[in-house]
């Protein structure tokens, strides 16, 4: 005889595929390495850890905003004064480690104060990692002006790297930065090119019971977020931060910054629409469902910046891409619940 199923048996069923279901979705871009990933955090809706390590942050008046792709609710920006994310760094790397994120602002090098990034850990001098820049505090050994900057507390600085080297000043677009600490010592990627670094490397980063801060750097004893005259938050946009318990190699941090869409998932809907010929020249065909005719579609460069934009109006469009410069390009469609195709020029 078959089994009755009650309404209040099928109820907490549904209920329990509703709770798994935004679990299943948290997955991780396949162009972030998960070897030795202790978070991800695609800022997609929220401020969680993606990585499964559950590593989430707290909000603090920070707000969602557009990424570097121009999706909604896919990267926080922070008001420079009281927004920060925070939480647990009890997990975070105490030796070897990587930190990988993107930045945009208009704010750098804007007044006499520079600005705090990430950090996490404290206790004493030298147990923390604070990565900010612009810290003109004269009672730092070095001139740390106009310059990316990597501190252990206390202004110690372990090596500052001049913005010349990348850009004379990184306003008013995406830029991404990766600092990577392992045997050989410390290097500094910016916009997925080496940068420059250290050949010692550090360690000591004191993390029980201690915070990190997205924004925002830990004061000495790595509980509360720090401001001072020379150092304030964060004024700008903050997007798709990880960190790894390991050194990453150029191969991976290449593969970061050539990543596709913050916030969208690649394997969703992966069938819905086809770019071709990718690589192109000149023409590109776009061929959508029926459902999708009347969409609206952006090319975007890898800053974030439309290029090109307007609606799907049949299910093979075509548009010319001939003008653009060669390089890489990203292509959204509809409502942005679908995933960004990477539109190669040469």
């Amino acid at each position: 005889m078959k089994k009755l199923i009650r309404k209040s048996q099928l109820f907490i069923v549904l209920a329990a595929l509703t709770t798994i279901a935004p679990v299943v979705a948290q997955t991780v871009p396949d162009y972030v390495s998960t070897n030795g990933l202790v978070s991800w955090y695609p800022f997609t809706g929220n401020a969680n850890d993606f990585s499964g390590n559950n590593n989430h942050a707290a909000v603090n008046e920070a707000m969602l905003t557009t990424d570097r792709f121009g999706v909604g609710n896919a990267a926080y920006s922070f008001n420079g004064s009281s927004a920060y994310l925070h939480g647990d760094a009890s997990a975070f790397p105490t030796v070897y480690r990587s930190v990988s994120l993107w930045f945009y602002s208009s704010n750098i090098n804007v007044g006499e104060s520079g600005m705090q990034v990430w950090g996490y850990g404290g206790g004493l001098c030298e147990q923390s990692w604070l990565m900010q820049m612009d810290n003109q505090n004269p009672s730092t050994a070095f001139l740390t002006d106009n310059t990316y900057e990597l501190a252990l507390g206390c202004n110690l600085f372990v090596t500052a790297l001049p913005f010349a080297i990348s850009t004379p000043e990184p306003n008013n677009n995406w830029h991404h930065w990766v600092v990577s600490n392992g045997p050989a010592g410390v290097d500094f990627y910016i916009d997925g090119v080496f940068a420059g670094g250290i050949t010692s490397p550090i360690g000591g980063t004191e993390v029980a019971g201690k915070k990190f801060f997205i924004g925002s750097c830990p004061e000495s004893t790595g509980m509360l977020p720090f401001q001072d005259n020379y150092l304030s938050n964060w004024n700008g946009k903050l997007d798709d931060i990880g960190i790894w318990n390991r050194p990453l190699t150029q191969q991976e941090v290449t593969q970061l910054y050539n990543g596709g869409s913050v916030g969208i998932h690649t394997e969703a809907m992966q069938n819905t629409y086809t770019v071709y010929p990718n690589p192109t020249q000149n023409e590109i065909t776009v061929e959508v469902d029926e459902s999708l005719v009347g969409a609206p579609f952006s090319l975007c460069d890898i800053y974030g910046k439309v290029l090109i934009e307007g609606s799907i109006d049949k299910a093979n469009y075509k548009f010319d891409i001939g003008t653009l410069p060669i390089g890489m390009y990203f292509l959204s469609l509809g409502n942005h619940s679908l995933r960004n195709v990477k539109v190669i020029k040469n």
